[in-house]
Formats: C-alpha cells, sequence, structure tokens
C-alpha cells in the first residue's frame, strides 16, 4: 500500500530522508577511522588484546549503525516517489515475524560460540565484533516482536524513522546530559569539600596522602580496589552512588528515550501504537548500548557476564519506553495527563530498580568478598536482576493482552469514514 503524502508532509519525508544520509556518513566516516586504527594496531605486535579489542568492536558498532539507517532512507525515498513500501523492510510480514519469532532459539547458541572464541585471543580479534552484535540484538528483536505481537502500531516508515532516530541521536544525547549532570554534582560536592577544607585544614593533607598512595599502585586493578574498598563502604558515598545510577540516570534516559515520538504528538495517535513506538525507542537504545559496553569486557567470564546480563537490560528499556509511550499517547490523543505521570513514574522506578539491582550484583561480590569472586559466584549475585528480567518480560506480555482487549477509541470510527486521515498521521 502507498502511504500518500501531502504538500505539507513533504517536508518531514526529506528531512528524514537528508538525516538518514548524513547519520550513514559519519557513522561511514567512522567506521574508515576506527577499521584503519584496529587494523594498525593488530598489525602492531605490541598492542595487547584488550588495547585493540575496543577500536575493533566500535568498527563494528559504526557498521551496524549505517546499516541500521540504510532502511529509513530506502522508505524516504520510495515514499517521495509515490511508490509502496518495501515487504521485506515490514517485520509483520507473516515470514518475517514467523522467522522473528523462533530465532531466540539460536541464540544461546552464538552465546557458546561467542564464549569459545573469546577465549582465542587471536581469533577474538577479527570476529567477536560480529558475534557481539547478534548476542546483543537478537533478544531485541525477539522482544519486540512478541510485545506487539497483534498490534496496529503504525506505517513501517514511520517504525523505521522512530528506530532510526533512536540509534542516531538519543544515544549520544543520554550520554552528555549524564555527563553534565554528574560534572554538576561534582561540583556541588567539591564546592562542599572546600568548606570542609577551610574548617579542618587537616583534612586536605590527609587527601593528598590518599591520592599519593594511590599514585603508587599504579595499574594494579586488585590493589587499587583493596585500598578504595573502605572509601566505597562509606554510607554518602553509596548514597550518591545509589542516587545517581538509581535515580538521575533513570530519569535522564526515560525521558530523552522517547523524544523521537514527539513529532507524532499532534496525530492521535493510538494507545498500540504509542507503546510500539515506545518498544522501538527502547530497542534502538538499547541496541547500541548494549554493543558499546561490550568494550569494556577484559576476559571471557566478563563476556560470558555481559552476554547474559545485557539482555535483561534490553528487555528493562523496552518496557520502560514502551510505557512512556503508552502514556503519551492517551495524553495526546484523549488528554489524560494523569495516566502519562502514572507510566513516567513507574518507568523511572522501574529503570532506577533495575539499576540499583544491577550495580549492588556487580559490585557487592568484590566489596563483600576477601578473593575475586569466582563464575558461579557472580552468578549468584545476578540472581536478582535475572528474577527482575522474568517480572519484566511478564510485564511485557501483560500489557500487550491488555491493549489488545482494549475497546476501541470514538476516534477509530471516524478514521474508518476518513482513512485518508489516518494514513497522514502515519507518516
Amino acid at each position: 500500500m502507498t502511504e500518500q503524502l501531502t504538500p505539507g508532509k513533504n517536508w518531514q519525508v526529506i528531512l528524514t530522508l537528508l538525516a538518514s544520509i548524513l547519520g550513514i556518513l559519519l557513522f561511514a566516516v567512522q567506521a574508515f577511522s576506527t577499521g584503519v586504527a584496529w587494523l594498525l594496531f593488530v598489525l602492531d605486535s605490541r598492542m595487547s588484546f584488550s588495547q585493540s579489542m575496543p577500536i575493533g568492536l566500535l568498527f563494528w558498532t559504526s557498521i551496524l549503525g549505517g546499516v541500521l539507517l540504510l532502511p529509513l532512507l530506502l522508505l524516504s525515498i520510495n515514499q517521495l516517489r509515490g511508490k509502496p513500501s518495501l515487504t521485506w523492510l515490514d517485520l509483520n510480514h507473516p515470514v518475517l515475524a514467523k522467522a522473528a519469532r523462533w530465532v531466540i532459539l539460536i541464540w544461546p547458541v552464538v552465546v557458546l560460540l561467542g564464549w569459545l572464541i573469546a577465549r582465542l585471543e587471536n581469533v577474538a580479534v577479527i570476529l567477536l565484533g560480529p558475534i557481539n552484535i547478534l548476542v546483543a540484538g537478537i533478544p531485541i528483536l525477539w522482544i519486540y516482536q512478541a510485545a506487539q505481537r497483534g498490534f496496529a502500531g503504525g506505517s513501517q516508515a514511520r517504525k523505521w524513522r522512530v528506530f532510526g532516530i533512536s540509534i542516531v541521536m538519543l544515544p549520544f544525547l543520554v550520554v552528555v546530559l549524564e555527563l553534565l549532570a554528574i560534572l554538576i554534582l561534582a561540583g556541588i560536592g567539591g564546592i562542599g569539600l572546600g568548606f570542609r577544607i577551610n574548617a579542618n585544614p587537616q583534612l586536605e593533607q590527609q587527601l593528598l596522602g590518599l591520592v599519593e598512595q594511590l599514585m603508587m599502585l599504579d595499574q594494579d586493578l586488585d590493589a587499587i580496589l583493596d585500598f578504595l574498598k573502605p572509601l566505597l563502604l562509606q554510607p554518602s558515598v553509596i548514597f550518591w552512588g545509589l542516587a545517581i545510577f538509581g535515580g538521575i540516570a533513570p530519569i535522564i534516559e526515560e525521558v530523552i528515550k522517547p523524544l523521537s515520538l514527539w513529532p507524532l504528538a499532534g496525530r492521535k495517535i493510538t494507545p498500540q501504537e504509542g507503546f510500539v513506538g515506545g518498544l522501538l525507542c527502547g530497542a534502538g537504545f538499547a541496541l547500541m548500548e548494549n554493543v558499546l559496553y561490550f568494550t569494556n569486557v577484559i576476559n571471557t567470564e566478563d563476556w560470558l557476564i555481559m552476554a547474559i546480563s545485557r539482555a535483561g537490560t534490553g528487555v528493562l528499556h523496552m518496557l520502560a519506553s514502551g510505557m512512556m509511550g503508552w502514556g503519551l499517547s492517551r495524553a495526546w490523543r484523549d488528554s489524560k495527563w494523569l495516566s502519562l505521570g502514572l507510566s513516567a513514574l513507574g518507568a523511572f522506578v522501574l529503570h532506577g530498580f533495575w539499576n540499583v539491582l544491577a550495580l549492588i550484583s556487580g559490585v557487592a561480590p568484590l566489596l563483600i568478598l576477601e578473593a575475586e569472586p569466582t563464575f558461579a559466584q557472580t552468578l549468584l549475585s545476578h540472581l536478582p536482576v535475572t528474577l527482575m528480567l522474568v517480572l519484566a518480560v511478564i510485564g511485557l506480555i501483560l500489557i500487550n493482552k491488555h491493549l489488545r482487549n482494549e475497546k476501541p477509541h470514538p476516534l477509530a470510527a471516524t478514521e474508518s469514514v476518513h482513512p485518508e486521515r489516518h494514513n497522514q498521521g502515519n507518516l
């Protein structure tokens, strides 16, 4: 079916086309520069695996970003030329939908393959990048397909536009705002520390002594952790850590992720369309975040823990953003701003609680145990996060069931009588 464009809508498609071209070019330049640097690192025998791997993963992330923007480019060109949408890009097509539902069965195989490859440094430098993309992408694709099954989520072009913006702009914007928030808090902390030093001059000498001892440890991570344990266990440090990861960061992310839905504010989108749009916001953001997180991997056990835990993070991002999209649609269509407030509060609490559990699961074993935690102990510490992942999946299923059973809105009758209005709103 060809989506009709009115003269007033052409500029939006043109803007989308230009944005997709610019995004592809930026990813291409980034892929070229990181690819050259990666090749030089690989050929340099003095460079270790840990030094060359992050550059290689950035190269593959750039390739991924550029490839995922190509559908948006093609769909924008088709819209301007008045041609039908591309069937092979529609994940709701029966064949593609069935494949997306069953693709999760190969995920454990891919994870096992990645774990085996991560043990072979020379092979991992070349092959781990594509494996990471599959490990991060398969759960997101499966969750999206399951969560929006049976929905009328809007046009193909709209979905790819929302997803594309979530890949290119939103992760960068979130990082900038989170860094800004941390700098502001650090500035406030610095001012407070300055007042304390003025009141107690000996405190400055104590701090300088701590810095000198820390510098003497050079790059011995175990020694640095042992040295910092008493400081990290201070109540004030724990409070601010939880405040940042459990409060400030989740609020920033959940406010920013649905930004690609705001151009639809005046189009009276349905709750199903809002929820699907939110899912796509969370999917795009989570995919890029998860792939980039693999650059922090140090050893094979870290890689395996990262592969498993980031799959759960993708579900969290999609559920929270889906709730935000659902709330926005009800506010825009029915002026139910209380629903938006409750949806936002639910997304903030869900994300914040997940971050706190993840922080405790990752840090607590290092601070509590005398020795380096074993792989079994690390898995055991992640049980609370795993339980929350199960609850998040159940939540997505329940929301899907609720929205499918929801009674049709009175505006649906108007849209059936005047389908051209509905088509314009799908752009």
